[in-house]
């Protein structure tokens, strides 16, 4: 049964001729001492955006929807962690070329960076996993990269790391593509996102999910945690309780920062390496 179900998921990889040149390495850079950017070909130049796990939907600026001879419409639709509500136009069916891989995304979102600080404003957008949706990654923040990774690699991955529960998220309509990660409590199991722009030093849970957790409700600074993930991951550190939030919690650096994780973006599986 593990022989059919193995053969099962590597079969499920998306086809290519870069696949026989084995897995494909995008670099990632460090922005601001604490989130990361990445390279990427769109519109026939090099442009570079973040790099967000929590992203949903990838986002591109004004002026690169100019560029690109795209004029914004409609309306995308989301929601932040803490309930507020987000109305963005988008655009369709903007191609990315990283490496040997080209990538469509199918709806991008519009968003003036340049609101942010000086910094942001020489971005062109963030690259959320919506991009990557369907393939298998492996998010390797300690040594700065992602890794698009092939049958054999893949095989790799899963033999040395261990399998974590995950669920895909899509929102937006299906146009945001999100990874949570299961923590189990006394009631059950909680789900948090996964977000890499989560760079400070405390993950965040929900006022309904942290008495479950050992968590005061009625304090707002950072409080000792202790989070089981599988009974061979468990993550132990600092976290805030968010009055407002909409999801169970959510777990960015903390976490990513120190193990490779592998997500298998299409039948929703995940794999998470031994801390560095």
């Amino acid at each position: 049964m593990k022989l059919l179900m193995m053969s099962a998921l590597l079969a499920a990889l998306p086809a290519g001729p870069s696949q026989d040149r084995g897995p494909q390495t995008m670099s990632l850079e460090l922005f601001q001492g604490k989130q990361f950017t990445v390279q990427a070909s769109v519109g026939g130049r090099e442009r570079t955006f973040l790099f967000d796990t929590g992203e949903g939907v990838t986002m591109i600026t004004p002026a690169l929807a100019r560029d690109l001879g795209c004029e914004p419409w409609g309306n995308v639709t989301a929601f932040r962690m803490t309930g507020e509500r987000l109305d963005l136009p988008r655009c369709d069916d903007v191609d990315f070329k990283m490496g040997n891989h080209a990538y469509t995304a199918p709806t991008t979102i519009i968003y003036d960076l340049g609101k942010l600080d000086a910094d942001t404003a020489r971005l062109d957008g963030s690259i959320g996993l919506d991009l990557f949706a369907g393939r298998i990654i492996t998010i390797r923040f300690a040594s700065r990269q992602i890794v698009i990774e092939t049958p054999d690699s893949l095989a790799a991955r899963m033999k040395s790391g261990l399998e974590v529960p995950v669920r895909l998220v899509r929102g937006a309509e299906g146009a945001a593509l999100d990874v949570n990660i299961g923590v189990n409590t006394p009631r059950g199991r909680a789900w948090m996102e996964l977000d890499s722009a989560n760079a400070g030093p405390t993950i965040f849970v929900s006022p309904q999910i942290a008495p479950l957790l050992g968590l005061r409700t009625d304090i707002r600074t950072a409080q000792p945690v202790s989070a089981t993930i599988t009974r061979d991951v468990v993550f132990t550190g600092q976290a805030r309780v968010f009055p407002n939030m909409i999801m169970d919690g959510n777990i960015g650096m903390q976490l990513m920062g120190r193990r490779d994780l592998t997500v298998d973006l299409g039948s929703g599986r995940a794999w998470i390496g031994k801390a560095q």
